[in-house]
């Protein structure tokens, strides 16, 4: 262990779950007094914590790390973290010198370790193992905190996508014991979080894993029984019957009432080579349910073009579904063939062009459908989470329970009264955008 203080600078990359792994790496550096830095060339370790789901991610990966290199002064070390070295550790030590120090993300404290070394050893195998159970440090140290808080309640997935590079990462899912969860989220509540964000990989699945089979539902009963937090969202949430299961919860006001529900695909054929279960008609029906029984519940998934196998006739199937569910919000993405992955081997692969162009025909309905739903809320009011102010101008950027952060649009408020972040109020929609609601207090 070092001495005296230190200091780091940390990149983010990827998605939430990288931010609250993020998180914990921080919060363990601050306990061997490192000081987190704003700049890169401040620092004595420059960590990026990667993700490598796609082929754009691990070029982002790449990308960042190779800027960063340039910036670093002399004697610091630039450490490599997360997905990425977690499966490609052998690749980037032979093909990228820039990298003092290539850890994984299987233990966190271990990547401590390898970051607060001596820097006589560049990787470090340890880091890379997946401990059997999950557990985490209470954070202290945050990314995020403009009033909303990530909280990871398990890591990995037990399911096999055919596609999906997670179980590779991550390993089978753990989940984390109801009593740790609550611990962390009472911290939060502490610092004043008014918006407590639930992800994993699987959220649904929370709990199965253990002896005692623990659910979701008892979750997220204890953490509405026993916190205050006004408002809990939940991500990444599988298309199954097993959902209908916890709608009754939606009646508690402090559940927002938006599911994030990855779907990828609706033609048959196309989800049976993803190996994942249902179809255009399951996934209709689980939807419909949770309409007729929350009207006002907002929609958001993600969708894959270019999967082998996807003619003009599937495609088609994915377009009219899109255009008749009427999501709020959805991500598309383009196939990545990963090695390690089943799916690389499939036949029928499709071209990179019309793979691309299939994404953007459905952007483009997607925008008016979503342009259209923002529109119809135009004259209700709605609580608003304020994180920042536009500078030089009485408008802050927030958001009602319509948006996620990070990949959704946002509410816009005009107020003359000085708000802070983490702020909530009630805002009147005056207007609508393709993605955005604006409004005053």
């Amino acid at each position: 262990m070092h001495h005296g203080e230190k200091t780091y600078f940390i990149e983010s990359l990827g998605c939430n779950k990288n931010i609250v792994d993020s998180e914990i790496i921080m919060t363990l550096l601050k306990e061997r007094g490192y000081r987190r830095v704003e700049k890169p060339e401040d620092a004595d370790r420059i960590i990026v914590n990667t993700c490598a789901f796609i082929d754009e991610a691990k070029q982002e990966a790449i990308d960042t790390i190779l800027a960063l290199s340039r910036m670093k002064r002399q004697h610091a070390r630039l450490v490599v973290t997360g997905c990425f070295p977690q499966i490609y550790s052998v690749e980037i030590e032979k093909q990228m010198p820039e990298v003092d120090t290539i850890t994984g993300s299987g233990n966190l404290s271990a990547v401590v370790d390898a970051i607060d070394s001596d820097g006589e050893q560049k990787s470090f195998p340890h880091s890379r193992t997946i401990p059997d159970r999950y557990t985490a440090a209470r954070r202290t140290d945050f990314i995020t905190l403009r009033g909303f808080a990530y909280q990871k309640i398990s890591e990995g997935c037990s399911r096999s996508c055919s596609f999906c590079l997670i179980p590779h990462i991550k390993g089978r899912m753990r989940s984390r014991s109801i009593g740790e969860i609550l611990d962390e989220i009472r911290d939060l509540e502490q610092r004043g979080v008014k918006e407590l964000i639930l992800t994993s990989q699987d959220t649904l699945s929370y709990g199965l894993d253990f002896e005692e089979r623990s659910s979701l539902k008892e979750l997220l009963r204890r953490i509405t029984g026993e916190t205050a937090i006004p408002l809990i969202r939940l991500l990444y949430l599988r298309p199954a019957t097993a959902l209908l299961g916890i709608l009754d919860l939606f009646e508690n006001r402090r559940i927002l009432p938006y599911f994030d529900i990855p779907i990828q695909h609706v033609s048959k054929k196309i989800l049976k080579n993803m190996n994942r279960e249902g179809d255009s008609r399951y996934y209709e029906k689980v939807i419909g349910r949770i309409r007729d029984r929350i009207p006002h519940a907002v929609f958001r998934t993600t969708l894959i073009t270019g999967f082998p196998g996807e003619g003009e006739e599937e495609f088609e199937e994915l377009l009219g579904f899109v255009e008749r569910i009427k999501f709020n919000h959805v991500g598309v993405f383009t196939y990545s063939p990963q090695r390690e992955t089943r799916a690389s081997a499939l036949r029928d692969r499709v071209k990179g062009r019309i793979a691309e162009e299939r994404r953007e025909v459905i952007l483009a309905r997607q925008r008016e459908i979503s342009h259209s739903l923002l529109e119809a809320e135009t004259g209700k009011s709605f609580d608003v989470l304020i994180e920042e102010r536009v500078q030089g101008e009485d408008l802050y950027l927030g958001r009602s329970y319509h948006f996620a952060p990070e990949v959704d649009g946002l509410f816009v408020v005009r107020t003359a009264t000085e708000l802070g972040p983490g702020s909530l109020v009630k805002a009147k929609v005056t207007a609508a955008d393709d993605y955005d609601l604006h409004g005053i207090v």
